[in-house]
């Protein structure tokens, strides 16, 4: 998410510890894995994508969020796109700030799969997108029949959100479930102070030792296939 940060700077603030670390709980200890390499420091803008605008009921906040991609630098594990999936905390500044990379597998990268498919300089289904993934993350992390946008931890209302941003949400939340889109992905994990926001990676891009396991997967596919011929 973008604008969001903007939006929740002061309202964040008055949350309980422990309703923070309730949030941090949840999709990242269902889906983490293991941590990546070393702490990295990034900064963070929002500049990843077009924005748009949501009206949001959740457990850590409710009023207008900007919705998007984050754009990062540098750029971590083959992208420069980030997508929120904190709604506790806030951004302050553009960083940088420390990250603990995680790698990650469930719905969050089932539903990052789809983003080659999604116009990002469109408001709508930037902003689409990035409540889709709020919804999974509060929500639907663990059971895609937890989906609904109208109830639950997280909600989206009608008026002031982007027109046909929610409806492209739901398109995508529905893809996802009707395919059981999971997949890897990579978490950044906030570390240091840990004021500022949870992301993920955008798209999902396998390291260069994933890519080259599999080429010598489908080498070996391709060579038995050619032998029984």
């Amino acid at each position: 998410m973008i604008g969001r940060h903007k939006f929740l700077g002061f309202a964040a603030m008055s949350l309980s510890l422990t309703s923070i670390i309730t949030a941090q709980a949840n999709m990242f200890s269902y889906d983490a894995r293991y941590p990546v390499g070393s702490p990295i420091s990034i900064t963070v803008t929002a500049t990843g994508s077009a924005f748009g605008a949501a009206n949001i009921v959740s457990i850590h906040y409710t009023g207008l969020a900007g919705a998007g991609l984050f754009a990062i630098n540098p750029p971590q594990h083959g992208t420069n796109l980030a997508a929120c999936v904190d709604l506790s905390r806030f951004f302050t500044s553009s960083g940088p700030f420390s990250y603990q990379v995680w790698y990650a597998y469930g719905r969050a990268g089932g539903l990052a799969s789809l983003l080659p498919s999604i116009n990002l300089s469109d408001p709508a289904q930037a902003a689409g997108f990035q409540i889709a993934l709020w919804e999974i993350a509060y929500d639907s992390y663990n059971n895609p029949s937890n989906d609904n946008l109208d109830a639950g931890n997280f909600r989206v209302l009608d008026t002031d959100t982007t027109p046909l941003a929610k409806y492209y949400a739901s398109v995508y939340l529905s893809v996802s479930r009707t395919f059981n889109l999971t997949g890897p992905y990579f978490y950044l994990r906030a570390a240091g102070a840990a004021q500022h926001q949870d992301l993920i990676l955008v798209p999902y891009v396998p390291e260069p030792a994933s890519l080259l396991a599999l080429g010598v997967g489908v080498a070996g596919v391709a060579l038995r296939r050619r032998r029984r011929a």
